[in-house]
């Protein structure tokens, strides 16, 4: 293990829990802020995508139309890959902040690692640098439960999600599934070009 991240683990396990848990709250504030900025930027791109596109068509260029909707349709995956991950984000800092407010229940609240560790893995190609963020998180989450005691603990490379994180990024699927539709309906709408994400 590298001496920084040793220091960091050093530094971070002799700090009391509910500091720790503040200090993984702030990481992932800062980390689904990121993910803020990348969405508003994938909306304005596909906004780019989707005129050139309406251009090409007018001019009756086909061919150069087809190569903007297939990049439109390939930056609106990962627009749902990242609002997904938000979305996962969100809830997980949720539950931390009940955590952080109700310490002495640590041991009986659960904490959902295998959730950020899903996020990580779904980011690791979109954004490396939130990813490996995102994995130091997880690993200060894990020791975290192990202090509080949790025999629940899974392994960072256990390959199946806990049936609490399955429901609940099934439910930010759907809610995915809704915002795109909503945010790319507004986008092909001129009259009505910022709708603000949730």
């Amino acid at each position: 293990r590298p001496f920084l991240s040793r220091l960091r683990t050093r530094i971070l396990g002799s700090k009391p829990v509910k500091e720790r848990i503040i200090l993984c709250i702030y990481r992932l504030k800062v980390l689904k802020g990121k993910l803020e900025l990348l969405i508003l930027r994938i909306r304005k791109r596909d906004r780019e995508l989707l005129n050139r596109c309406i251009d090409a068509q007018r001019s009756g260029d086909q061919s150069r139309a087809k190569i903007y909707a297939e990049a439109s349709h390939e930056i609106r995956t990962i627009f749902k890959i990242v609002f997904h991950c938000k979305l996962a984000l969100e809830q997980v800092i949720l539950r931390l902040e009940t955590v952080e407010m109700f310490t002495d229940l640590t041991s009986s609240i659960v904490i959902p690692v295998s959730l950020v560790n899903e996020v990580r893995g779904k980011l690791a190609g979109i954004l490396p640098s939130v990813s490996r963020q995102l994995g130091e998180v997880a690993s200060e989450l894990e020791n975290l439960i192990k202090a509080a005691g949790r025999v629940e603990y899974t392994p960072e490379s256990a390959p199946n999600l806990t049936e609490e994180a399955k429901i609940i990024l099934e439910e930010a699927k759907v809610l995915v599934e809704v915002k795109a539709k909503e945010v790319f309906r507004s986008i092909e709408q001129p009259t009505d070009l910022e709708v603000e994400l949730a």
